[in-house]
């Protein structure tokens, strides 16, 4: 404070010079102890007060402390004691309300506060004047000043007190500041200088070890440093091992007693682990052992220990121990120099396990370049080769090749047994080859068993000979890895690796060996596409064959004869075509069957509406029944088949025949065999049509010729109208060899004459003429319709892909569009999720999105409302899309019909369609590289998608 010179303060002016020599003093003090006796003894005597108090406030537990006093003698008991702030009511409300208060007479302070005295046991003085220090509006504490008479504070006087409180408050402010600041800079001083000594022993440590990679050598290292720093003391390495710690490397001073003890292993509750265990943390402790009770056998002569935790990948896998003689405190220092070194020498391990992992990471990758390499060999020696058994054997020729002496088994479940299909390398014991060529138990080889349920690989290090019960026969067996193998996503059986010695299967191994599968699958997944084109050409050129065979053939009996000697020629059957008669079904003409007994039974005939595949052969598809001879029979004597097929013919709706095929040589249809039956009958069927309304013209045709004179000119007409006629049937007649030409052009021709014969005929046509007409021109529209759904599949076939980035989500949008005005009278409800982006053909996946949703609209028609799902699942390296519906369904056990060609599964009154639509997706979609599913329940809805892989196509559509 500076007093202005000449300055008129009147009755202030004595007071004022006084705080003008309190300020000077307080601007030179340093300490709260200087501030409080410069502030309190002037104030005392500039009121004439007879003491002065001043009390601080403890912010750390809210207790008021006496910092100084003046006046008051010695063991004076006043009203002003230390204590709980909340038990001090007037000092409480001073500082809450931030105002000084001021007490002139005898009782005053008594009436405002009634209890301070008996909370005291003092007596308070006569006049008293309490007064707030405030700094930056954080209660300091109070000045009291006591008086033994009253005393009335003039303005002066408070004004001189209130101006007191706030230097005094600044005052200890800035000494408490200064305290503080200087605390501090010892404090950092401090840290400093323990940061550079761990400085100093981190670069020692780190110059000593500088790239190394041999644990036992930074080990060492560590030792040298720490004894450095302790030379009084003992450093121990430790490993855990049976549940004990034992020291893998020590100094040399460690007694050899000791040596034995700590080298036996200590337990994990001393206190030098216990805590270190527990928290991974660095650990000082006071001594080696506070509880010898309970870890007997552990050292004695140690006191002071400090453990540091060496964690590596998570892990703890080591402990660095420094063990003092004497109990003693670590220092800073010490502590500093300690989690320097144990530090380092962590970041070294963290290094060597790098290095190592490295090394291993490059061996993995050397193993499984091997592998690739001679699997690439392999897939060059068997191109042409799709015999999965033939590429299993040349698999396992290759792993063993890479393996030491041993032998390797491709096992198949049948029923209830393991059956051996191939075998490489020789088992070393006659009785345990016929054990296996006779075939193991199924529930008895946990060696097979676990990798066939859990889809995982299995190795055993040491083979167990007691598991697989096999322990009298498999002496010479060391080691075994059984993994399982899929073809097409499907298990398909497993793959034993033995050794004649044992083995620990290392990463390298395992890389080699599920490599070596991983590479086998994709051949069998190549072999079995192969396969199924070859197959898929072979039915293509059977249906063109019969059809270039039965020509313009019209004669129904010609016709089944060659599709019967077309069946059994190509595909291993005997066939038999069974017509109605009645109720009952009886052999036709055209069978070769030999078998008398059947022969008499079939030609007298049986009810099919009762067998096992009459509801099928309802559903005017054809239907295939594997493992015929285990099945409820249709004739006892049938049971020399092991797998029947049938294709209906129905007229009108109504069943009037079936073709039959038997196989007594497998027991399920391969989709060869499929393909032949489904394009021979399909062409059958409609030669058998066009015969039929070949017929119909012919006796249409006469009827016409049987008029009378006077229609002669009506007569004439109709000759041209049966001429016309006439023309189309010879043009339905060159369907056959127009499978592979234009078919467009013959329909047409048909449509074009029977609309001039209706128009010529007008109002003469009776009912029935006029039906045989409707029949012509329906059968027609049915052509038509057929032949462009075989050309969109010919498209879809011969289709080039131009792949690129294609967003789902986009096409699914356009799809939408364009299908909203065919919904306007339907209540349909979308569900469409976030798709992905794929790789392929934009028109193509718009062709397959298109085709899946617009077949959920066609089979929700009945649905109120109709819930359409679309939705993608990511399966890691290929994209699942699927489109659901609640819809009328299908029977699951015929789902694998739904992709082939005419294939369906609902009457055109349920759902109307071609059978080619789905065909086509299954075609697009392979072309892709990719795989199509479908999945429901009768009446319950349905799900249709496909697979497409992540990685990209070729310009040519190849995967």
């Amino acid at each position: 404070m500076t007093l202005l010179s000449g300055a008129d303060l009147g009755p202030f002016a004595p007071l004022a010079e006084r705080l003008q020599d309190i300020t000077e003093a307080l601007a030179a003090t340093t300490t709260q102890r200087e501030v409080i006796e410069i502030v309190l003894t002037p104030a005392v005597q500039a009121l004439g007060a007879t003491a002065g108090i001043v009390l601080l406030v403890d912010h750390t537990d809210q207790q008021m402390k006496i910092a100084g006093s003046q006046g008051y003698e010695d063991f004076t008991l006043t009203v002003w004691q230390e204590g709980p702030m909340e038990d001090h009511l007037l000092i409480s409300d001073i500082l809450r309300m931030k105002k000084a208060l001021y007490f002139e007479h005898a009782g005053a302070l008594k009436a405002a506060y009634p209890d301070l005295e008996s909370r005291t046991g003092a007596m308070a003085a006569v006049a008293n004047a309490t007064l707030p220090m405030l700094l930056d509006h954080r209660p300091l504490g109070v000045i009291v000043l006591d008086f033994k008479e009253p005393h009335t504070f003039t303005p002066a006087e408070r004004r001189f007190l209130t101006i007191l409180s706030a230097q005094c408050a600044v005052a200890l402010g800035r000494a408490q500041a200064t305290v503080t600041l200087e605390d501090r800079v010892e404090e950092r001083t401090r840290q400093l200088e323990e940061e550079r000594a761990a400085q100093e022993a981190f670069v020692t440590f780190t110059e000593a070890v500088g790239s190394e990679t041999d644990l036992p050598t930074l080990v060492r290292q560590a030792i040298t440093v720490l004894l450095a720093r302790f030379p009084e003391a003992s450093v121990g390495y430790y490993e855990e091992e049976d549940s004990l710690w034992k020291a893998r490397a020590w100094s040399e001073d460690v007694e050899p007693a000791t040596a034995a003890v700590i080298a036996a292993g200590l337990p994990a509750n001393l206190p030098m682990f216990a805590q270190v265990l527990k928290t991974r943390e660095l650990v000082f402790a006071h001594s080696w052992n506070d509880q010898p009770e309970q870890s007997e056998g552990a050292p004695e002569e140690y006191g002071a220990v400090a453990t540091y935790p060496l964690v590596v990948g998570g892990e703890l896998r080591w402990l660095l121990s420094v063990a003092r003689r004497e109990r003693r405190t670590w220092s800073e220092a010490d502590r500093s120099m300690v989690r320097a070194v144990g530090r380092a020498l962590n970041l070294a391990l963290e290094r060597t396990e790098t290095a190592r992992q490295v090394m291993l990471q490059n061996a993995e990758l050397q193993a499984r370049t091997r592998a690739l390499e001679a699997f690439a060999d392999l897939t060059r020696d068997l191109a042409s080769t799709t015999d999965p058994l033939l590429l299993i054997g040349r698999a396992q020729e290759v792993v063993l090749s890479m393996l030491a002496d041993g032998a390797a088994l491709f096992y198949v479940p049948e029923g209830d047994r393991w059956y051996s299909r191939v075998q490489h390398g020789s088992l070393h014991s006659p009785e345990l080859q016929a054990a296996v060529d006779a075939g193991l138990p199924y529930a008895e080889r946990p060696n097979l068993l676990i990798p066939w349920t859990s889809g995982q690989p299995h190795y055993q290090d040491v083979y167990d000979r007691h598991a697989d019960q096999l322990a009298p026969l498999v002496g010479r067996i060391g080691a075994s890895a059984t993994l399982p193998l899929r073809v097409g996503g499907t298990l398909s059986g497993v793959l034993a690796f033995i050794l004649f010695h044992q083995r620990t299967w290392s990463s390298v191994d395992r890389v080699l060996l599920e490599t070596a599968v991983q590479s086998l699958e994709l051949a069998l997944d190549r072999a079995a596409k192969t396969r199924r084109l070859d197959e898929e050409r072979t039915a293509l050129e059977a249906f063109t064959h019969f059809a270039e065979v039965v020509g313009s053939e019209t004669d129904v009996h010609v016709l089944v004869r060659q599709a019967i000697t077309l069946l059994e020629d190509t595909c291993e059957v005997e066939a038999a075509h069974f017509e109605r008669d009645g109720e009952l079904f009886r052999l036709g003409a055209g069978h070769h069957l030999a078998d008398p007994e059947l022969l008499l039974l079939l030609r007298q005939g049986f009810r099919l509406q009762h067998s096992s595949i009459a509801q099928v052969l309802r559903q005017n598809t054809a239907a295939y029944i594997d493992h015929w001879n285990e099945t409820g029979l249709l004739i006892e004597e049938t049971g020399v088949y092991r797998a029947v097929a049938g294709y209906p013919y129905l007229v009108d709706g109504v069943l009037e025949s079936v073709l039959m095929i038997g196989s007594k040589v497998t027991a399920t249809w391969d989709e060869r065999t499929k393909g032949i039956f489904r394009a021979v009958g399909r062409s059958l069927d409609l030669a058998l049509d066009r015969a039929r309304q070949t017929r119909t013209v012919t006796a249409q045709r006469d009827a016409l010729e049987a008029r009378t004179q006077e229609l002669a000119a009506r007569t004439q007409e109709l000759e041209a109208s049966t001429q016309a006629l006439q023309t189309s049937t010879e043009e339905l007649q060159a369907f056959s060899y127009s499978v592979s030409h234009d078919l467009r052009t013959p329909v047409r021709h048909m449509q074009g004459f029977l609309q001039l014969a209706r128009t010529s005929l007008g109002g003469q046509l009776d009912e029935r003429s006029a039906r045989y007409l409707d029949v012509v021109r329906q059968a027609g529209e049915q052509m038509n319709t057929l032949i462009d759904a075989m050309l969109n599949l010919s498209r879809a076939a011969q289709r080039t892909l131009r792949p690129s980035v294609v967003d789902l989500n986009q096409l699914m949008t356009q799809i939408q569009a364009t299908l909203v005005p065919d919904l306007l009278t339907r209540n349909v409800q979308w569900e469409v999720a976030v798709l992905p982006e794929v790789w392929g053909d934009r028109g193509a996946l718009t062709q397959v999105l298109t085709q899946l949703t617009e077949n959920a609209l066609k089979f929700t028609q009945s649905r109120n409302p109709a819930v359409i799902r679309v939705w993608a699942e990511d399966q890691g390296e290929s994209w699942s899309v699927r489109v659901q519906d609640n819809g009328l369904g299908f029977d699951p056990r015929y789902q694998d019909r739904l992709f082939n060609m005419f294939q369906r599964l609902h009457t055109e009154q349920e759902a109307g369609g071609t059978g080619v639509g789905l065909a086509s997706v299954r075609q697009l979609v392979l072309k892709h590289g990719g795989q199509v599913f479908a999945e429901g329940q009768v009446d319950q809805g349905a799900t249709f998608g496909f697979i497409l892989p992540k990685g990209g196509l070729s310009p040519t559509g190849e995967a």
